[in-house]
């Protein structure tokens, strides 16, 4: 069914509220994403802040990830059912469908640095990332055979898409990984 643009801010605003629950609606059940916001405008290339988000409903999941507030890296892992609605947004890549069997031992292992983050070499959330990439791969929740390849696969995604992300184009796209599942 044609609808015609919104031409106020707010119905601007409810229009852009409405694409993301829809979206949010769509995404499978029990999927692990890999998210990407884009950290500048106007955005660099292979620039994004990384994480992770698990989705358990058709309201929502759980957003895991790292941020640095100047004094080094804190988890920031919850509930979330805004995971379209995130600033700078750039794009989900779904790694995995997770079984419900398996959703305490992810919940674990996305957890597994949040008191020694900080000690890891090198971190960074990407890095962090990485670190839980392999744990998940380890225990058999994300099938993925190169995690440096998922990197790049990842980080070209994201370029594809992050010119649209610094213009709010909504809704965000949601891409499979061609080297998961």
């Amino acid at each position: 069914m044609f609808q015609p643009a919104p031409t106020t801010a707010k119905e601007r605003a409810t229009f852009i509220k409405k694409q993301q629950e829809d979206a949010l609606a769509r995404l499978p059940l029990n999927a692990l994403f890999i998210v990407l916001w884009i950290r500048s405008d106007p955005p660099r290339q292979n620039d994004f802040h990384w994480g992770y988000y698990f989705h358990t409903s058709a309201m929502g999941g759980t957003k895991y990830h790292m941020r640095n507030l100047g004094g080094g890296w804190m988890p920031d892992h919850g509930p979330t059912g805004g995971v379209f609605k995130s600033n700078f947004l750039c794009v989900l890549v779904q790694v995995a469908i997770v079984p419900g069997t398996v959703y305490g031992q992810l919940d674990q292992i996305m957890r597994s640095h949040d008191g020694d983050v900080n000690s890891i070499p090198g971190v960074t959330c990407r890095v962090w990332l990485m670190k839980i990439l392999q744990k998940l791969i380890q225990q058999g929740i994300v099938r993925c055979s190169n995690v440096d390849a998922l990197s790049q696969e990842c980080m070209a995604i994201g370029n594809q898409y992050s010119a649209s992300a610094a213009i709010n184009q909504q809704p965000r796209p949601v891409v499979r990984s061609r080297l998961c599942l």
